[in-house]
């Protein structure tokens, strides 16, 4: 098992934006984070879940990437990008 990548979501482009010294400590397990039993971040986290769900009504024939191994998405997601029109 090598080392995990750092990947640069949209939640961490979002720190970095805001302070890169947030972006350096964020999931460090040495340095607690108050916000992680945070019921109202955990609700927002949930909208955020209504919202791609949403977007599956609004935009049909789409496929899923539902895997949530790195490498496993990674690979399915460049198979799927293969097609000049393609939904994802």
């Amino acid at each position: 098992m090598g080392i995990k990548p750092k990947l640069l979501t949209k939640s961490r482009f979002k720190i970095g934006c805001e302070c890169p010294t947030k972006l350096y400590f964020t999931n460090k397990p040495e340095y607690g984070n108050n916000k992680a039993e945070d019921s109202f971040l955990k609700s927002l986290a949930e909208g955020g879940f209504q919202v791609g769900e949403l977007a599956k009504l609004y935009v049909a024939g789409g496929t899923e990437v539902e895997t949530l191994d790195y490498e496993q998405a990674v690979a399915e997601t460049e198979t799927l990008l293969k097609p000049e029109n393609v939904v994802i």
